[in-house]
């Protein structure tokens, strides 16, 4: 896809967590209707710059669409 900047994939959940994205209320173990969701990420948009600062952050629900194309095309633009 030229993808020319680093991509995180999270599969111990850590970053996850970190950024609470986490769906995990242990309550969600225990209702049948919410299982499917705990220990399962939101959506998830963040951009973090060369320092290491969060630059923009978007979390949806996972059956929700994503974001608008421009609005992270314009944060990506403003770090240059």
């Amino acid at each position: 896809m030229g993808v020319t900047y680093p991509l995180l994939s999270d599969t111990s959940r850590q970053m996850g967590k970190a950024y609470g994205v986490l769906f995990d209320d242990p309550k969600m173990a225990e209702d049948p209707q919410q299982i499917g969701r705990y220990l399962r990420a939101k959506r998830a948009w963040v951009v973090i710059d060369k320092e290491g600062v969060i630059r923009y952050m978007r979390t949806n629900e996972p059956r929700d669409w994503q974001p608008p194309n421009d609005e992270i095309l314009k944060v990506l633009g403003e770090l240059k």
